[in-house]
């Protein structure tokens, strides 16, 4: 009795751990944020394959060093970088959640067209909004 009880223990043990890896790759999921003390720069996001097409005026968002509007692989990204990962984590959720809320009509004031993100994703220093869905951040992320 008592192996089989072990078996059905690592059964479990197993199923857990892999639900919990399939929620990062949800599709709908709207947020990450992936621990790390890594500091990131616009450059280091460059040298990863995604392709600056405007930098924002940050002077509204003291608690960021700069911010940039892309794109990487077709797909829009938005770049928020941040003194610290302490600083991305305090201030980029709240913008990462207010973004994510918005509704087709609603613009983005740093952008002149309707620009939609469907998710976000927090790593080291950097809040990255993505247009579609997480993964579009994490295929970025996996080139760091």
């Amino acid at each position: 009795m008592k192996p089989f009880l072990t078996f059905l223990f690592i059964i479990f043990s197993l199923t857990s751990c892999s639900q919990e890896i399939e929620t990062q790759n949800d599709p709908l999921a709207t947020s990450l944020i992936i621990e790390s003390s890594n500091i990131y720069s616009l450059e280091d996001v460059k040298n990863a394959g995604w392709k600056e097409s405007n930098k924002f005026d940050n002077s509204e968002y003291p608690e960021t060093v700069e911010i940039a509007y892309g794109f990487f692989q077709r797909k829009d990204i938005e770049v928020w970088v941040y003194a610290s990962p302490e600083a991305a984590k305090k201030f980029g959720i709240n913008y990462g959640d207010e973004a994510v809320e918005k509704r087709a009509g609603q613009t983005d004031y740093m952008i002149p067209r309707v620009n939609r993100y469907h998710a976000y994703v927090i790593v080291g220093n950097l809040m990255l909004l993505c247009e579609t869905e997480i993964l579009d951040c994490q295929k970025l992320i996996d080139n760091f």
